[in-house]
């Protein structure tokens, strides 16, 4: 679509998804089961938040389901300098069930503004802490990041001026061998954290990986080595971990099993505490998908079972 305003013009695009889902998380997250009237915060009013309270009246199987409406606009100028804007709204619960089995909140504030300027192929975006951390995106959200190509190597740099933190990319080839480092000085890490990883693809279907990473004021000083396989459909993925300085390899490790083919995904983990997941993913065309997950976490109270169907559009 493209509309039209005095003398711009933007290029309008709208997207979303929405889906439902029957979940037991075990009794680990919350729902909207509290008071009117409490206090606001960056996603409801004072008027309509509801305090989540403990699930523990809901425990066993329950339902969730979600919408996620995203609008964008861009325009460039004679000049070569291009500006977009965009915002999303939502309601409901989407569970990530292939990453960290945890209920995503999709209400968002329509006023939060997201701005990306660019030019000669740098990109400056805007989003009062809406961007990731790029050493990792649960160290502090970012306000500002700034992205780029320097003879052929990627460069990006975020920072949030009130929390005085910053964190960078930087990621290339040499020799066939993909190499990326990344750093923050977020405090929930101690103060400042690098990370430097490396992959090795060759032609049988093998790839060699390996990372070092230092956290200053934490444990999780880990060394990786890793290497998966893939034979036609199936990827076979195996990781031994060196957790801290005091560990040695295999104290830690993770292995994998993934099959792909056509409209069909399945994958199954473990790892050293005998944690196991298995996933199953089916395209049904025209945007929608079906799921099913099993995460048994030995030990811990974390377990998670889901299906449902998710719409992308």
């Amino acid at each position: 679509m493209v509309l039209a305003a005095g003398v711009a013009q933007a290029d309008v695009t709208f997207s979303g998804a929405a889906g439902v889902a029957l979940i037991d998380d075990n009794g680990a997250s919350v729902y909207n089961a509290g008071t009117a009237g409490a206090a606001a915060t960056s996603t409801s009013s004072a008027v309509d938040y509801v305090a989540p309270v403990a699930r523990s009246t809901r425990d066993g199987m329950f339902f969730e389901s979600y919408y996620d409406f995203n609008i964008a606009a861009s325009a460039e100028s004679d000049n070569g300098i291009s500006v977009s804007v965009g915002f999303d709204m939502g309601a409901g619960n989407k569970i990530d069930y292939n990453d960290d089995d945890k209920l995503e909140a999709q209400g968002n504030d329509v006023g939060d503004a997201d701005v990306t300027v660019g030019y000669a192929g740098w990109t400056l975006a805007v989003d009062q802490g809406g961007i990731d951390n790029l050493f990792d995106d649960g160290d502090g959200a970012q306000d500002v990041s700034l992205s780029g190509t320097v003879s052929g190597v990627s460069v990006a740099v975020t920072t949030d001026l009130e929390g005085s933190t910053n964190s960078y990319k930087v990621a290339g080839t040499v020799a066939g061998v993909s190499l990326t480092a990344t750093g923050t000085d977020a405090a929930s890490v101690g103060g400042s954290a690098s990370k430097i990883a490396a992959s090795y693809a060759m032609d049988n279907g093998l790839t060699l990986s390996a990372s070092v990473q230092d956290e200053d004021g934490t444990a999780e000083d880990d060394n990786t080595l890793g290497l998966s396989y893939a034979m036609g459909d199936i990827t076979v993925g195996y990781t031994t971990i060196r957790p801290g300085s005091a560990g040695s390899f295999g104290d830690e490790w993770d292995f994998s099993v993934a099959y792909a083919a056509g409209a069909v995904g399945a994958s199954f983990a473990t790892d050293e505490t005998d944690a196991t997941t298995f996933i199953f993913d089916y395209a049904l065309g025209g945007g929608a998908s079906a799921f099913a997950a099993m995460h048994d976490k030995a030990g811990t109270n974390d377990d998670l079972t889901a299906i449902g169907l998710n719409f992308a559009f």
